[in-house]
Order: structure tokens, then C-alpha cells, then sequence
């Protein structure tokens, strides 16, 4: 058993309370698991429990941190999963806040593939956004989706082409040249043929 002679909530994150067990430092909980737990100066205490506590603890600094990621930019689940791991936290604690993200739909993959392809589709092909939707984690069936709302790109390929064949004359290798950057773009070769003319 130890005795715990000081909590200080920490100057940078208020959140936060030191705890220093024998007037040692022994390590940092959340200022919630502090107050529901009524811990005070000069209580007896058994180290297992200060350990459970800090588990408690990470879950709730995962969760604030998972919270700030999000509301600076949208992100899909396994984008979030990444942050967590990458910031060292347990795969329980990982899972405890993916849960509760999904919970309270703070994270929704279908939503965020939506969007995504909406705002993508005006300069970028399917087979682009479809590639940057599946690095991101988000599943074939959702991905695919959300890419079935685009009826065609003819309209977007025919302004990037009108925009990159500018101050260019129309020549075979010009032609074959604009096939490529569009298709480098993401664009079905069907679709491009469709819109250019001069193949």
C-alpha cells in the first residue's frame, strides 16, 4: 500500500492530475477518474488500482484526443484507428473509443464516402477516387456506393480536356497526350472517349 501525498492538475491540460504516490511522481490520471473515485491527498492506496485507473484514464485521454482529430477534418474509422495507434495507446483502448465514435456517429464511413465522392467527382475520375477511398480504410461495398451516385463524368472531363488542350493545337500526339493525363486522373477510358474527339 502507498500513500498519496500530492495531486496536481497539470498546467497544460487541466484534464489532467498528477499523482505522486510516497512523494513520488507515479503517474497521470484523467481529472474525472480523480473525482469519481474521491481521491485526496494522505489516502492509503493500492498500487493495482491506481494501474486500473490509469487504463480508465488512457480511455479517456484516447477519446479527447480522437475528439480533437475530428473536429479540425472529417476522417473515416480506420484513419482514426491509425491516430490511436500511432499516439501508443492499447488495442482495448483503441476499440473502447472506436465504439463509442460509432455510438454517437461522430465517425460514419458511408457519410464520409458520400461526401468525399461529391467533391471529388469535379476534378477527379472513379477510378482515383475509388483508390483514395480504399486508402483510407473505407470498405469495397460502401465505397462502391457512393461511387453508383455519379450517373457520368462527361461534363468534368470535357473541362479539365478544354482546360489542358488550351493554347494547343488538336495534333495526334497532343490528343494521345490529353488520353493519358485523364486517365491519370481517374477517369474511365470509355468516358474519355465518349467527350474527346480526334482519336
Amino acid at each position: 500500500m502507498k500513500v498519496i501525498t500530492a495531486l496536481k492538475v497539470q498546467q497544460k491540460n487541466k484534464n489532467k492530475v498528477n499523482v505522486f504516490l510516497d512523494n513520488t511522481y507515479f503517474c497521470s490520471l484523467a481529472l474525472e477518474v480523480v473525482m469519481k473515485n474521491n481521491l485526496k491527498p494522505n489516502m492509503l492506496i493500492d498500487e493495482a488500482l491506481i494501474e486500473k485507473w490509469q487504463l480508465e484514464s488512457e480511455k479517456t485521454f484516447a477519446y479527447e484526443q480522437a475528439l480533437k482529430l475530428i473536429s479540425t477534418r472529417y476522417k473515416t474509422q480506420r484513419e482514426v484507428e491509425d491516430y490511436l495507434k500511432q499516439k501508443g495507446y492499447l488495442p482495448a483502448t483503441v476499440f473502447y473509443v472506436i465504439k463509442k465514435l460509432l455510438e454517437y456517429d461522430f465517425i460514419n464511413d458511408e457519410r464520409y464516402a458520400e461526401s468525399f465522392v461529391y467533391h471529388k467527382s469535379q476534378k477527379d475520375g472513379i477510378n482515383k477516387i475509388r483508390q483514395q477511398l480504399f486508402a483510407k480504410g473505407v470498405k469495397e461495398d460502401i465505397v462502391e456506393k457512393a461511387l453508383a451516385k455519379i450517373d457520368n463524368q462527361y461534363q468534368q472531363i470535357e473541362q479539365i480536356a478544354e482546360k489542358y488542350m488550351k493554347n494547343k493545337e488538336e495534333t495526334k500526339e497532343n490528343i494521345a497526350k490529353l488520353y493519358r493525363y485523364l486517365m491519370g486522373k481517374g477517369f474511365n477510358y470509355e468516358d474519355i472517349k465518349q467527350v474527346i474527339k480526334g482519336e
